[in-house]
């Protein structure tokens, strides 16, 4: 079974709807649901947002024919704390989190909240992150450092458009902070992606990278109509979609833009149309017909 399976699965035995899952995640509704899917695949840190969420450790979605990655939060957790000579009791008392809850965390019987892993990493003198990933994932700091980057911009340009200081900027590109989805929203506007960019692993990245896109494109792809136009689109061959390229641009040359009165003439019209006797809409064919003949003999 595979992760987006796990996942499903365990949502749907926790209560919890698709929609739901994603607004706590700050993840599009479409994007969760190709998650489920296995089309997408959510980095190691969200991965563990996820885990907190359906409150079991991240090793549920990890292990594979019965044995847990060696990779997990717990494993992470010890060999930090044996490389730096700390012992459980140690950090216990200086993180305030108790020697049995850590131990648990350890062996991957419990899951740590955030808060706790911020704890944790604080006498570890390591980043929460370094807790949620492995040494060779991309980190989101890396990220944005790398988008930012590709764009053009320096920190404090960046920092200027998104309204916080540039320092602020270092230190996620440093790992050194996570930053607010609110933040984290406002650094993918100004870059021009979605935030699953940040959230989902490297090699779906190019999905998301819009940055590419032209401004106008950018804008005219946030209505939601023209995202529907898209997804209908998807399966359509190159010639297809010449063809239907080529119509747009005739509809384009002759297109005369409806006011507000005569847009709703065209719906009375269209309405009528649909519920119309085929004999009614005969009689429809030969007036417009008509009335075409005579815009002709006018313009002559």
């Amino acid at each position: 079974m595979g992760i987006g399976e796990r996942l499903k699965k365990l949502r749907e035995e926790r209560g919890i709807s698709l929609d739901e899952l994603a607004d706590r995640l700050d993840i599009a509704p479409d994007c969760m649901a190709e998650v489920e899917k296995g089309i997408r695949r959510l980095s190691t840190a969200t991965l563990a947002e996820v885990a907190g969420i359906l409150n079991v450790d991240i090793s549920y979605f990890t292990e594979e024919n019965g044995n847990k990655d060696q990779n997990t939060v717990g494993a992470r957790l010890r060999r930090l704390r044996e490389q730096k000579g700390i012992t459980l009791s140690e950090l216990s008392r200086r993180s305030g989190v108790s020697l049995a809850h850590i131990s648990e965390i350890e062996r991957s019987r419990s899951t740590a909240s955030l808060k706790t892993l911020e704890k944790l990493a604080a006498v570890l003198e390591v980043s929460p992150s370094s807790l949620l990933r492995s040494s060779q994932e991309d980190t989101l700091g890396n990220k944005l450092k790398r988008l930012r980057e590709k764009m053009g911009l320096t920190q404090k340009e960046l920092a200027q458009q998104v309204g916080i200081s540039h320092s602020l900027i270092g230190q996620i590109e440093t790992d050194r902070i996570q930053p607010s989805l609110a933040t984290l929203s406002s650094l993918a506007e100004a870059l021009g992606v979605s935030t699953c960019y940040f959230l989902m692993e490297e090699e779906e990245e190019d999905l998301y990278l819009d940055y590419r896109l032209a401004a106008d494109i950018r804008e005219a792809l946030r209505r939601p109509v023209l995202q529907q136009i898209v997804r209908a689109l998807a399966d359509w061959g190159e010639m297809e979609i010449r063809r239907l390229l080529d119509f747009l641009h005739s509809l384009n040359e002759n297109r005369r833009p409806l006011s507000a009165g005569a847009e709703d003439q065209y719906q009375e019209i269209r309405s009528f149309v649909s519920h119309a006797k085929e004999e009614e809409r005969n009689l429809v064919l030969n007036l417009i017909r008509l009335l075409q003949g005579n815009s002709r003999e006018e313009e002559v």
